[in-house]
């Protein structure tokens, strides 16, 4: 920040007041009002504008009282665009993503859940950015840059992680040939469905009814249908209370695909989904 442009050298002789610095002399005796966060990004602002008056940058130290004079009227003040410095070319991008991160951050709440934080985050980005379109000074630019990417490091709240989706739990129910009763194999696996559902706490069950091709379609609707009831039946014999969502497929989605009047052992069943 030790420089002094050639504007300000031409106004320093001649007495001018455009790069003069008056305008942290005008700010200093305001008392900044409003929230914390307004309080603190004015201290912030004011201590930029004292260090670049006191290395001779009285262009930038009106700039950075002048922020300051705004929120201490009131005023928001939001961190300064890209767009407003002539930033090299190469820069440009790393300035922007970082400046959308920092918006992000405030307008998620950050003023209010860190705002001492928030501030020196958002003073710090327009230091960088008054540094960096200078381009003199590594130093100065590592510094604000740094300091920057500290303070966003505070306010910025990590994404919470989502647990994955609990998965479904299946139990097939298998039935003779032409039947909708339970055999013993059947009771059986109804038996070790009614465990799962208790051990998962589930509250819904889908129960899918299945047919074989060895009947008329209209037939094997009807079967698939008593066979679900059949399940659901023995499910609430066992105490399951739970909301029920029954499917009849009849010959429909057969788990093997086999010709029309094929007689297929897997396909004469019911599906169990246990939902946790």
């Amino acid at each position: 920040m030790r420089k002094l442009s050639s504007l300000c050298a031409v106004a320093a002789a001649l007495a001018l007041s455009a790069c003069s610095g008056m305008e942290l002399q005008r700010t200093s005796g305001m008392t900044p009002a409003g929230s914390e966060f307004n309080r603190a990004l004015f201290g912030e602002y004011m201590t930029l504008s004292r260090t670049e008056y006191a290395e001779g940058d009285y262009g930038n130290s009106d700039v950075f009282a002048l922020r300051a004079r705004s929120l201490a009227q009131g005023t928001a003040v939001e961190p300064e665009e890209v767009s407003a410095r002539n930033i090299p070319a190469d820069k440009t991008p790393e300035l922007t993503s970082y400046r959308g991160r920092l918006i992000t951050a405030l307008r998620g709440g950050a003023r209010e859940r860190a705002a001492r934080d928030a501030a020196q985050a958002q003073a710090m980005f327009d230091c960088w950015l008054e540094e960096q379109e200078e381009n003199l000074q590594p130093n100065d630019i590592a510094s604000c840059r740094s300091g920057f990417l500290a303070a966003l490091a505070k306010i910025e709240v990590a994404p919470v992680a989502q647990a994955p989706a609990p998965q479904a739990e299946t139990v097939t129910i298998y039935f003779d040939l032409n039947q909708s009763t339970l055999n013993d194999a059947a009771r059986r696996d109804v038996d070790r469905a009614a465990a799962r559902i208790r051990a998962l706490n589930a509250r819904t069950v889908a129960l899918e009814g299945h047919a074989d091709r060895s009947g008329s379609p209209g037939y094997n609707t009807r079967l698939s249908q008593n066979r679900v009831a059949t399940v659901r039946a023995a499910l609430q014999r066992s105490g399951i209370n739970v909301q029920f969502r029954e499917t009849a497929l009849g010959e429909g989605q057969p788990a093997v695909p086999t010709a029309d009047g094929v007689r297929e052992a897997r396909n004469r069943d019911v599906v169990i989904r246990i939902v946790p």
